[in-house]
């Protein structure tokens, strides 16, 4: 489905409140709430949409440690270092990036302690050759995909 502009709109909207009504989203952007619903479920189908969640504050649930780990392969593929890492529910990103390092892992755990902790496992699994921890101080903004 192709986006156009109302559903940019549209899904700009969803983006700040995904509850909202179909009515509510309807006036913002001219069209009726049956075709709001309609317009959703086709860019549901499509993928646009892939799913909808919940924006947690992560130290209100003791994950106040965000940091970025670079993770080095000696002779496993990104493809299988990623299903041995999705266990990992401290993992919020895994990437494969270009350059020396073949994966970028967004983390968030409690504390130093338990970081470190979780660096040790991911060491120890099959063709790890090394990380590259860097702790996030503050963060600026988070802003997800803008349509």
């Amino acid at each position: 489905m192709p986006v156009d502009q109302v559903s940019r709109k549209l899904l700009s909207l969803l983006r700040k409140d995904a509850r909202a009504k179909y009515a509510e989203l309807g006036q913002a952007i001219y069209l009726s709430a049956p075709a709001v619903f309609e317009r959703v479920k086709k860019l549901e189908k499509s993928g646009v949409i892939r799913r909808y969640t919940v924006d947690l504050d992560p130290q209100s649930i003791e994950l106040g440690l965000c940091a970025f780990v670079q993770i080095r392969l000696e002779r496993t593929s990104t493809d299988e270092l990623a299903r041995l890492l999705m266990p990992f529910v401290e993992i919020e990103e895994c990437h494969c990036i270009a350059g020396e390092d073949c994966i970028l892992a967004k983390v968030r755990t409690k504390d130093a302690q338990d970081l470190n902790r979780l660096l040790q496992e991911i060491k120890n699994l099959p063709g790890v050759q090394r990380t590259l921890t860097t702790i996030v101080l503050s963060t600026l903004f988070e802003r997800g995909i803008q349509p």
